[in-house]
């Protein structure tokens, strides 16, 4: 059973109380760091109307954030490029709880370890849609394609029993992962069903023939 797609992982925004300090968030470079130490340490220091217990407090934070930094730099180009994934992934899933289908996420759990909880869940994987019987259509899909313009692990989509044509299904980005895509009882012609039943990777098409609606039909 698929799960519920409003239960999807979230990016958790707990901040280290150092970066608060600073008033600074995750992700976050040595550069920041020492800007906003930079800046508070002139509020802060005795010289200036500081007291020497605050000013201790913001060289302790200092030196922790510079060490959070220090490790968030190296995971910063692994976000940087999961983001525009994980952004489509979202937008995929909010769509298909509005129209009332399903989606399946995998989540990999060693990522917690990598890059830390905070940002484990831009590793999610979505992979199946099903809007199954649904009153969508080529509109939809177009709706899709604009908010999620790339869903690289997608590997089941099911379409069975709904208004979509052949306009609509040709306006999807381009689906290297899919293996099974369910069109029965679909607008989608049977030439451009057998055509995409021959795309490299792809497993099953549900309904790729008049035999297979026959079946579906009865």
């Amino acid at each position: 059973m698929l799960p519920d797609p409003t239960e999807s992982s979230r990016l958790r925004k707990e901040t280290p109380e150092a970066l608060k300090k600073l008033e600074l968030s995750l992700p976050v470079t040595e550069a920041d760091v020492k800007q906003a130490y930079f800046a508070k340490a002139r509020e802060a220091h005795p010289d200036h109307g500081g007291g020497t217990a605050e000013f201790i407090e913001l060289q302790r934070a200092f030196d922790e954030a510079i060490e959070i930094a220090k490790r968030s730099g190296k995971r910063l180009p692994w976000l940087s490029a999961q983001m525009p994934t994980y952004i489509a992934q979202e937008a995929a899933m909010e769509l298909v709880a509005e129209w009332g289908g399903k989606s399946e996420v995998v989540t990999i759990d060693w990522l917690e370890d990598t890059v830390g909880d905070d940002f484990a869940a831009l590793g999610d994987r979505l992979i199946e849609i099903d809007l199954t019987g649904l009153p969508i259509g080529d509109a939809e899909l177009r709706r899709l394609a604009e908010e999620a313009p790339t869903m690289p692990f997608l590997k089941t989509l099911r379409l069975a029993n709904t208004r979509v044509s052949d306009d609509g299904l040709r306006r999807l980005p381009r689906l290297g992962a899919l293996q099974v895509l369910d069109l029965r009882g679909t607008r989608v012609s049977y030439a451009l069903r057998k055509q995409l039943a021959k795309q490299p990777g792809m497993e099953r098409v549900e309904g790729a023939s008049r035999f297979a609606e026959w079946l579906h039909g009865r």
